[in-house]
C-alpha cells in the first residue's frame, strides 16, 4: 500500500518479503516461494513469480485480511520448526552446567 493510504505495506513488516512469494496460476493464492503446490488449491504446475503479479496479489490479500500472516501463504500444519539435534541440545545443556559450576 502507499503512504499516502497510511497504511503499511506487507514488505515492510520485515516477515516475508515479496521476492518470496509466488501466486497459483490457478486459484490466483499467494504462496511461499518454497510450497510445492497451492495450499489452497492443490496445484502444482506453473506459478506466476513477476513482481508486479505478486506485489498486486499482496496488495489485494492485505486490503482483504489487514495484515498478511504466515497462515495466508502456506498450510501451517505443513509448516514445521527444525527440531535441535541431539548434539546441540546436549551441547546447550553443557554450556548451561559449565555456567552453573562456574559461578
Amino acid at each position: 500500500m502507499s503512504k499516502e493510504t497510511g497504511q503499511e505495506s506487507f514488505r515492510h513488516s520485515g516477515a516475508v518479503h515479496e521476492s518470496e512469494l509466488k501466486v497459483c496460476d490457478l486459484c490466483s493464492s499467494l504462496n511461499l516461494e518454497c510450497n510445492e503446490e497451492c495450499f489452497i488449491c492443490g496445484w502444482n504446475g506453473h506459478f506466476e513469480r513477476s513482481y508486479d503479479v505478486v506485489h498486486t496479489a499482496v496488495m489485494v490479500a492485505v486490503q482483504r485480511y489487514g495484515q498478511l500472516e504466515l497462515e495466508n501463504l502456506t498450510d501451517l500444519r505443513n509448516y514445521r520448526r527444525v527440531t535441535p539435534s541431539f548434539g546441540t541440545r546436549l551441547r546447550g545443556w553443557l554450556d548451561h552446567l559449565w555456567k552453573w559450576l562456574s559461578s
